[in-house]
């Protein structure tokens, strides 16, 4: 009998030790929203540095369909130019920090725009010209499952394409899954799906962003990536000049 109390008292007392090293593991596991933001970063956008070919489909047969080449420089200078519809080409675009101006080709200059107007459907300006969450957003996580977390984002400087976000994170990869698009408030305006992940640019990325409006749920657009690949551009590149 006293052997028994004495191999129960050893076992509590090795639970009791074990206890602190469990909790040391498990914290030295967490890891900040901000870290979590700028993976989910990393497997969105290739490099600091990079080009694409984009096309945006709207309508319930996909059949308002533009073609944008994209050129990103960081989180602050993006140079878009419309290949598609036809109608359209001449109309390009161009971001430095939050500002924004297009080319309008009947009138034969550049006109101010917003990150957050529209593009093509339900797809904005910022969608394709802004494509880090991390440095323009401050994060927080709300939730958290075995599979995911849900970090909420709010915009650190005004004129970002959206107020607030929230977003789905996968653990495991750091892939998004999912984001609601918010007003300051917090009034659901779109959400979006993060789908077809695929090997581009070196990695494993969504190439396809399904974005569907809050009120109408039938509007929904698809952005898909068609092509990216890192590139270098000159400092002369990103200026008004390369516009038209």
């Amino acid at each position: 009998m006293k052997l028994k109390i004495n191999k129960l008292f050893t076992l509590l007392l090795s639970v009791i030790i074990l206890i602190p090293t469990i909790q040391n593991i498990r914290a030295s596991q967490r890891v900040s929203s901000e870290e979590i933001l700028s993976k989910a970063d990393q497997v969105r956008n290739p490099a600091e540095s990079f080009s694409m070919k984009v096309d945006v489909l709207s309508g319930h047969e996909k059949e308002d369909h533009s073609s944008f080449e994209v050129s990103i420089q960081g989180n602050h200078k993006t140079l878009i130019k419309t290949l598609a519809p036809i109608r359209n080409r001449g109309r390009n675009m161009l971001m430095l920090d939050e500002e924004m101006w297009a080319f309008v080709p009947n009138l034969n200059r550049a006109v101010r725009i917003s990150l957050a107007q529209k593009l093509s459907g339900q797809a904005a300006n910022g969608d394709i010209s802004r494509m880090r969450w991390s440095g323009d957003y401050d994060s927080t996580i709300e939730s958290e499952t075995p599979h995911e977390w849900t970090l909420l984002l709010t915009a650190k400087k005004k004129g970002l394409t959206y107020e607030k976000m929230r977003i789905w994170i996968e653990k495991t990869t750091f892939y998004p899954n999912k984001a609601d698009f918010l007003t300051l408030s917090g009034t659901p305006l779109k959400s979006a799906l993060y789908e077809d992940f695929q090997e581009i640019a070196g990695k494993i990325r969504p190439t396809t962003i399904r974005i569907q409006d809050a009120i109408r749920s039938q509007d929904i657009s698809w952005i898909q990536i068609k092509e990216m690949k890192v590139k270098k551009f000159p400092a002369s590149f990103f200026n008004q000049n390369a516009l038209n």
